[in-house]
């Protein structure tokens, strides 16, 4: 038996390791190293970092940190240049240059039209007609394309960048550290989602016309210095910066209002996803008025978001239509200053009526251009706003795997393949192929350690009080340890120290478990119910096909038979049967457990932990989960509070409220 010191752990401790750095999961891809943290600075494993660059009240506007997030964004966008979203982008500029020019040519059809028709000629009304009939049907084909490659480059964009976000959003365990421990970014799921999309959308809408204006305004000013002189380009220039001037001054606060709109949003539609996942919970408690109010509220503050986003929206909307109408008037009065200056005196009416037409559609489309660039000033504000959410979340998510890259420091002097090759003998000799169908009597010698803890303290995250404090235990492969304690002792917070979850303030640990589910596997206190079917169920965190041994029909249907689950397959219909989501939110948390066994039966770890896995169980079915474990081989670590445990166990190890442990050796009864 073994206690712990009653002396407080109290100096100044940091932790150091570079572990979750380059990891690709928590066990596949996992270097075979031990992990150690020395003392230096706090007690508390609360994420207050003095360089840390987030600033909640930071001010979100149309300014240089937006333009540097946009550019980082932008890299993304574009990774390479013959990658398909370039492509694509290449592809629709093409197209959109190709209708640009196709609509100069509709519009020079009504000064073919007045042309003809004042000259009586007849064979040249159907030319003209034959010709405009081939004009329209090619905009509209090469609209539609424009159209069709937009919405694929949408699509194409919104894919790569949700991408780069799920890279380091599931590296390693950064979401649990960004929605569980740090808590900064507000609707993290709204950001990867509708923010994403919004921004790729209106981005993509943009870009193409910001790219191929300055083509066609080139074009247009030359055809406009052709036709007017040298006035008419200067008066829509000098039009398009009095307009551009004007806007920017009302852009700029809008972006703000939109960010928060968008914050709102995503508050509002986090209730609704928390009413939806406990609408059983709420129902029990009779809480459908106090959480209607909470609805309420969230959406009134929604509401007023959106008021004061339309309010400033209001005023940039009058100032572009205003410049939209103003421009129609401005246009004419190009196309009269060469008129009134007798510059046609010497052409027929016919030719006159002909030439209007087409300076006015030169000079008005000239200005439409202009109008254009303006009207985009509400989407930039749009872009604007989602930019800054979007990138802060990246930013979010590489501090944080920067953060916890400086906790841990990998220890290299245990970093062999010896350790590796004694658990896959431990897991040869429980093997039934081997004759055995469960594991051999183990002595302390033929124990084989999986984490060594010498003199660990840790505490919750943003608390001071230690929960544990100089916690010294082996736990190893042939000897199952149950973990007791009072409500708060540190039960499960130990299982997220031993998981690597939650960083620990003094002492060292040392890991020398194999990767993956066959080696460790981890059955935490609120199971996670995956989607797909039921084979896929029954299968996580591996996909079906990624293991060809464990899972086949037989031993499924064997376990599903075992623990009473065989009228959730008939429910369903079969292993591979699409299963509606509402099906498993139906389960009962003991039917939820028994599956989360039947995961543990067929991967067989060399060790499991199990918090709290049998509390909605009967003693019966508790009895037989516990012993089919046995009977595999599989190394129990279990927290529970059931006396009928320690028949399953070998060590009992007790956390006080004061901090401090004890561990001693669980006697069984003789049998005789």
């Amino acid at each position: 038996m073994a206690d712990s010191s009653d002396s407080d752990s109290g100096s100044p401790t940091g932790i150091h390791n570079s572990d979750l750095q380059g990891k690709k999961g928590f066990f596949q891809g996992r270097s075979h190293q031990s992990l150690k943290t020395t003392s230096t600075a706090s007690t508390s494993v609360e994420l207050h970092d003095p360089n840390d660059p987030f600033d909640p009240n930071e001010s979100l506007g149309f300014d240089w940190n937006f333009l540097k997030r946009f550019w980082c964004i932008h890299e993304l966008l574009f990774v390479k240049i013959y990658s398909l979203p370039a492509t694509l982008f290449y592809t629709l500029v093409l197209f959109t240059l190709l209708q640009e020019y196709v609509i100069y040519q509709v519009g020079l059809v009504p000064s073919k039209f007045y042309k003809v028709l004042g000259d009586k000629d007849i064979n040249g009304f159907w030319q003209v007609s034959l010709s405009a009939l081939g004009i329209i049907v090619s905009i509209s084909l090469v609209k539609s394309s424009q159209q069709y490659l937009l919405k694929l480059l949408t699509v194409t964009w919104r894919q790569v960048l949700c991408k780069a976000i799920h890279r380091s959003y599931f590296k390693d365990v950064t979401y649990y550290q960004l929605n569980v421990l740090d808590k900064k970014i507000d609707n993290p799921d709204q950001r990867m989602t509708q923010d994403v999309d919004k921004l790729t959308s209106t981005y993509c809408e943009i870009l193409p016309r910001i790219i191929v204006s300055p083509v066609v305004l080139s074009y247009y000013t030359y055809k406009g210095f052709v036709s007017t002189g040298w006035q008419g380009p200067v008066g829509c220039f000098a039009f398009f910066l009095l307009g551009t001037v004007f806007n920017k001054l009302l852009m700029g606060p809008i972006v703000g209002y939109v960010a928060a709109q968008e914050k709102c949003e995503g508050d509002f539609r986090f209730i609704h996803m928390q009413i939806r996942t406990n609408s059983e919970s709420i129902a029990f408690h009779d809480a459908s008025s106090i959480e209607g109010e909470k609805a309420d509220l969230a959406l009134l503050k929604l509401a007023k978001a959106q008021h004061k986003l339309y309010l400033r929206q209001f005023f940039l909307n009058v100032s572009m239509n205003l410049f939209d109408y103003l421009g129609s008037i401005v246009s004419y009065f190009i196309i009269a200053l060469p008129l009134f200056a007798g510059l046609y005196d010497h052409y027929s009416p016919s030719d006159i009526s002909a030439l209007i037409s087409k300076n006015s559609f030169i000079a008005m489309y000239l200005i439409y251009q202009f109008s254009q660039l303006v009207d985009i000033s509400i989407k930039v504000t749009d872009v604007a706003g989602v930019t800054h959410r979007v990138a802060q979340l990246l930013e979010r998510l590489i501090y944080l795997q920067n953060y916890w890259h400086d906790k841990y420091i990998p220890d290299g002097s245990v970093t062999n393949n010896s350790k590796i090759a004694e658990f896959e003998e431990f897991a040869k000799r429980r093997d039934p192929g081997n004759g055995n169908s469960e594991l051999p009597e183990t002595t302390e010698s033929t124990l084989i350690p999986a984490w060594i803890l010498e003199n660990i303290s840790f505490t919750a995250p943003f608390r001071q009080k230690s929960l544990v404090r100089d916690l010294t235990i082996t736990i190893s492969a042939g000897q199952s340890i149950l973990i007791v304690g009072g409500s708060s002792a540190g039960k499960s917070s130990l299982l997220r120290v031993l998981r690597g979850l939650w960083p620990y303030c003094n002492g060292k640990i040392t890991r020398l478990y194999p990767p993956g589910c066959q080696g460790i596997y981890f059955v935490p206190q609120k199971p996670f119910m995956t989607s797909g079917t039921l084979r896929e169920q029954i299968a996580f965190p591996y996909k079906p096909d990624d293991k060809a041994d464990g899972h086949n029909d037989h031993l499924i249907l064997k376990y599903l038979k075992m623990l009473r689950l065989k009228p959730l397959l008939e429910r369903i219909g079969s292993l591979d049967e699409p299963v509606p989501w509402s099906v498993y939110e139906s389960l009962s948390p003991g039917e939820i457990q028994r599956i989360y066994f039947i995961r543990v039966f067929l991967h067989r770890p060399i060790i499991a932990l199990l918090d709290e896995a049998t509390s909605a169980l009967p003693l019966n079915m508790e009895d037989i989960v516990y012993k089919e474990c046995q009977r595999l081989g599989i190394t129990l670590v279990s927290v529970g509070h059931r006396e009928s445990l320690r028949s399953y166990h070998d060590v009992l190890l007790t956390l006080e409220l004061s901090g401090n442990w004890k561990l001693e050796k669980i006697e069984k009864p003789n049998i005789s």
